[in-house]
């Protein structure tokens, strides 16, 4: 093995993959995460559950160069990942996968826009949807770029989420937390119509920057 690679990171990586395979957000098939450290972007494998990830399997990218340095296929949404730490400052993780109720608003352009929950509007003011790119291609980056310049956290037309974060915990977080807004705000429009919080409640917390 390479003696930059960090096995901690690779740790985190298995960590925090078994605890989003546990709760039903990333499967073998669908879900990807990573980790960009000292220059390397460690990856999760392509089609591997994240309960088997492993520091054999875990692809681990020289980013100056691009060359692989270890681990298996990598995931199909590398060049996704890959483009999100260059979105801006501050950005050492990132994770794609298809919550249920995240990606049901994803397939249907439904963003998470409510002013009924002020929970929603601290963490995230609200979650757009990104417009529909080819996933695996370049173009998936580039099209969620603007939108994750003022946002951490975007669904991805027809696809699913991608949070990105300072550290791996705290995008998988945001995505734990999303996901429980969209499941309550579907329970809450089955019991009724949601209330609004007050209007100046809603400006500050609008007001309020989002943390990194």
């Amino acid at each position: 093995m390479d003696a930059r690679i960090k096995t901690d990171v690779m740790d985190m990586l298995m960590e925090v993959g078994a605890e989003m395979e546990d709760m039903g957000l990333v499967n073998t098939f669908e879900g990807n995460l990573s980790v960009l450290d000292a220059g390397l972007l460690y990856v999760t494998p392509a089609r591997t559950s994240k309960k088997k990830l492993n520091h054999d399997n875990i692809c681990v990218f020289d980013e100056s160069s691009g060359t692989q340095l270890s681990g298996g296929k990598a995931s199909s949404e590398t060049k996704m990942h890959r483009g999100a730490y260059t979105v801006k400052a501050g950005v050492g993780a990132a994770i794609h996968c298809h919550a249920p109720y995240l990606t049901a608003h994803a397939i249907t352009h439904v963003p998470l826009d409510f002013r009924c929950h002020p929970e929603l509007l601290f963490h995230f003011k609200d979650i757009p949807v990104v417009p529909y790119a080819m996933p695996g291609s370049e173009d998936m980056i580039e099209t969620a770029r603007p939108y994750l310049l003022h946002r951490n956290l975007v669904l991805l037309g027809n696809h699913g989420v991608l949070s990105i974060a300072s550290t791996l915990a705290l995008a998988c977080q945001r995505i734990v937390a999303a996901e429980k807004f969209a499941r309550v705000m579907s329970i809450a429009r089955q019991i009724g119509t949601p209330v609004d919080i007050p209007e100046t409640e809603i400006m500050r917390l609008l007001a309020r920057e989002l943390e990194q």
